[in-house]
């Protein structure tokens, strides 16, 4: 299609005797929804790599802690494995771990504890698992972000948690 829009516009630029210069505009557009074309296919990589950390939290088991504690369960270390596999699997792309909490207790208290979390997991990654800490980025998002109603004990349990998000290429 934008190859026909670009015949026809060098077709009538010739005809009607305009001069070259408009085919710099068509060089440039050419450029922008190349620029376009590529921005959307590394935010769809980015998203599906994403999709995929998430993913194994769901099949292999969400990354637990201790109430209060910021120490890796290890019985988590399944989970672990398969994110560093997938990290292996795109060794282009960095990964931000964003820890949560529940609403339970001080706000200032929560936001230190997701980031304590959030660093534990990438320690975790790092130390046992040899992805490269360059490739990691924590950050604690306390009880800002829930995912359930923090009403019950089953909703607070959803929103501790730490996620994955891919961030760059």
């Amino acid at each position: 299609m934008l190859r026909k829009i670009a015949v026809a516009v060098v077709l009538t630029l010739s005809v009607s005797g305009v001069s070259y210069a408009g085919l710099d505009a068509v060089k440039g557009l050419g450029k922008d929804l190349g620029k376009e074309a590529a921005s959307t296919a590394k935010q769809g990589a980015l998203s599906a790599v994403t999709k995929k950390l998430k993913k194994v939290q769901n099949e292999k088991g969400p990354i637990k802690f201790k109430t209060g504690k910021a120490e890796v369960d290890p019985a988590c270390d399944k989970t672990m494995t398969a994110i560093a596999a997938i990290m292996a699997d795109y060794p282009g792309f960095h990964v931000q771990v964003d820890g949560h909490t529940d609403n339970v207790g001080k706000p200032d208290a929560n936001m230190k504890l997701s980031q304590d979390r959030a660093d534990a997991v990438v320690k975790y990654l790092v130390d046992k698992k040899g992805v490269a800490a360059n490739r990691l980025s924590a950050k604690g998002f306390g009880d800002t972000q829930p995912i359930a109603d923090n009403k019950t004990k089953a909703g607070q349990a959803k929103n501790r948690r730490v996620d994955f998000t891919v961030t760059k290429m």
